[in-house]
């Protein structure tokens, strides 16, 4: 199952969860359903392209997967036995081919005012994914940026909208009367629902060039990578700087899905991946005259740090398993947690320092007996979704872990 590179492991648990209750998996933890991201599932896919663009063994190249919520980017290195390596993190933004239709409603709004096309969202919902149908069938996909290729037309706002007179009102409505209720699309408000939403691509991918400067070539997928002005200004950007090296797939809408199957029949194309985040845990340690007097624990001379399980941006092999030892607090303890906290940072003082988020919890049952107890942590990263194994090491049994959903 594919999701957007943006995903934290907490959404992936929900996509999880939605597998489950749908039936597509027999238990809620099974090892059938892998997780991969969409460019990841696209670069996968494009790798039978890479010949042809002169990208060899320990080339990098850039996968662009625009699809209609997100534009998600990879940096990909082609490793020997036909395998890639991720080069730096992935990063997404929320700019695909959706926001052009968001525009088009807008650009509705500012002819019939903001409250009629709210009414209309609100009872008539399907109507108005019907107008958006329509302005894609006849505006959005044919679009090339060339006036000489458009054509204005007119919509005949009564046929979409039965019943819209009863919503607009005021200045609004007494210029629909005077155009019948009619609004002609021209080519400069067609290219201006485009414009700002491609502007926003081509920052994202000029970002990530900037951070990966020996980039061979790069591929677009994704339904939104077939618009034909996107095509053209992506091109225009950035053919110097790659050698004009840029590469539209046939059939980008189906690459994502088709590299989702690759790598279920071969998950071990994938040899390394790079972390977004960071990871760590709370721990109890000594309070020190450094740290802030309200840090220390009431009754007692300790402070709860965020320590470093595994650091962001390094690039990390599949099943990289990361161990912590950890003793209960008091030999009355029942149950022992790992709260696990994520960062952008390379690292934090504290687990509620800013910017640190809450992932989820695991926790196990502990034996009714005397001494520490240890419990061995094992972490097991580069998969899409963290694992985790608990081992008492006192008696070498070992725990399944439950993690624990946080409300969103």
């Amino acid at each position: 199952m594919t999701v957007p590179t943006e995903f934290d492991n907490r959404s992936v648990t929900i996509m999880r969860e939605c597998a489950f209750k749908a039936g597509l998996i027999k238990q809620m933890t099974s090892p059938r359903l892998k997780f991969t991201t969409e460019p990841e599932a696209g670069a996968i896919n494009c790798m039978s392209f890479l010949k042809d663009l002169n990208v060899g063994v320990e080339k990098t190249f850039m996968l662009v997967d625009c699809g209609g919520g997100t534009v998600d980017l990879t940096t990909r290195r082609l490793l020997k036995d036909n395998k890639l390596g991720e080069t730096i993190k992935s990063r997404g933004g929320d700019c695909g081919g959706s926001f052009v239709d968001d525009n088009f409603i807008e650009f509705l709004a500012s002819k019939v005012g903001q409250s009629a096309i709210d009414l209309i969202r609100k009872i008539h919902y399907s109507q108005l994914q019907y107008a958006v149908q329509e302005f894609c069938r006849r505006a959005k996909y044919p679009f090339t940026g060339q006036e000489n290729d458009f054509k204005p037309f007119e919509l005949d706002l009564t046929e979409y909208f039965p019943d819209i007179k009863q919503y607009v009102k005021g200045s609004e409505r007494v210029e629909m009367e005077k155009e019948e209720w009619n609004i002609e699309l021209k080519f400069d408000d067609v290219k201006k629902m485009f414009d700002p939403v491609i502007e926003k691509i081509i920052e994202l991918i000029s970002k990530h060039l900037d951070e990966s400067n020996d980039v061979s070539a790069m591929l677009l997928v994704g339904g939104f990578s077939e618009s034909k002005y996107l095509q053209e200004l992506i091109s225009q950007k950035f053919q110097d700087r790659l050698q004009n090296k840029i590469y539209f797939p046939e059939h980008p809408a189906t690459a994502i899905v088709e590299g989702a199957v690759k790598y279920g029949l071969n998950r071990e194309v994938i040899a390394t991946r790079v972390l977004k985040w960071t990871y760590g845990t709370d721990v109890a340690r000594k309070w020190k005259s450094d740290d802030p007097e309200e840090r220390k624990l009431p009754g007692s001379n300790q402070v709860i740090e965020f320590s470093q399980l595994i650091e962001c941006e390094k690039e990390i092999p599949i099943n990289k398993v990361v161990s912590r030892i950890f003793t209960p607090g008091c030999i009355f303890q029942r149950k022992m947690g790992l709260d696990i906290y994520i960062t952008e940072e390379h690292d934090a003082d504290f687990c509620d320092s800013p910017g640190v988020k809450l992932l989820g919890k695991w926790s196990i049952k502990l034996p009714i007996t005397l001494g520490l107890r240890p419990v061995l942590f094992l972490l097991v990263f580069g998969e899409i979704e963290i694992s985790a194994i608990a081992i008492n090491l006192e008696t070498g049994r070992k725990h399944k872990t439950r993690f624990e959903l946080l409300e969103l």
